[in-house]
């Protein structure tokens, strides 16, 4: 990534970054993360607001594309971070939690940097969590209308779709509370929660659409934060090259310095 002379990271410092992009000026836009249990229709309606409303769509086939970009020493872990998957007990045994954490908060930090963009899960609302230029939603509906949903779209038998359904939730769950230690249901996260029992899709595409452009009224995302969310990504890019390189520790953080630099703590 070419952080540092020598692309060497063993030592405390202050490391100069790549030249980073232009920050566009007024093209800014509230960040929107959705949350979604499965069959609620949350994952249609991200999709629906950023086709329809101009937004990038950072979901399951956009993370796994930019989780490319990551070393191949890290494959067992961008294949779980894509799918939403804890790590199995080995792996937790054997394999550093960092690693999941710094993966996911690079590409979340990346994904918030760019203009106009809808996350969908991996945990992005704990991540970009207190910022005010983040509009965090949580797509809900009722078990029994989630499973005739399924059901009805991967055209299975009830008591199948049921059953995927409530793994799903558990899958959800444990993948949230093993990254951030979070209950993934805490009301007290959302800015917005959505029940689709009622609400349609295109009433939740104009709600959330709605929301985020008064959002973006009262809390403007300025290229200051902009480009923060980039100086984050990079140290967290910038662990996980000193995790191939050190080992796998806890012990060395990488925090933003002054400009376009960043701190290497011992």
């Amino acid at each position: 990534m070419g952080l540092s002379p020598g692309g060497s990271f063993r030592h405390p410092g202050v490391y100069q970054l790549p030249g980073l992009p232009r920050l566009s000026k007024g093209d800014a836009m509230t960040v929107i993360t959705v949350s979604r249990q499965v069959g609620s229709h949350g994952g249609t309606i991200a999709a629906r607001l950023a086709e329809e409303k101009g937004y990038q769509l950072y979901n399951k086939e956009r993370f796994h594309r930019e989780a490319e970009g990551f070393d191949g020493h890290f494959s067992r872990e961008v294949e779980a971070l894509t799918n939403e998957s804890p790590p199995k007990l080995f792996e937790k045994l054997f394999h550093n939690h960092c690693v999941y954490g710094n993966i996911i908060a690079a590409m979340i930090y990346e994904a918030a940097a760019a203009d106009h963009v809808v996350v969908v899960g991996r945990g992005g609302q704990f991540i970009l969590e207190g910022l005010k230029c983040v509009l965090n939603v949580r797509v809900v509906s009722p078990v029994e209308e989630r499973i005739r949903n399924y059901a009805g779209f991967k055209d299975i038998d009830i008591g199948m779709a049921g059953d995927i359904i409530k793994a799903s939730d558990r899958e959800r769950s444990s993948f949230i509370k093993y990254l951030h230690n979070r209950n993934i249901a805490d009301p007290h996260v959302y800015d917005l929660t959505i029940n689709t029992r009622v609400v349609t899709q295109d009433m939740a595409v104009r709600l959330i659409h709605d929301t985020a452009e008064e959002v973006n009224r009262l809390h403007p995302v300025t290229p200051e934060i902009k480009l923060e969310f980039r100086q984050m990504a990079i140290c967290k890019r910038a662990e996980l090259m000193l995790m191939m390189e050190m080992g796998e520790s806890n012990a060395v953080k990488v925090s933003p310095g002054v400009s376009t630099s960043v701190v290497l703590n011992s």
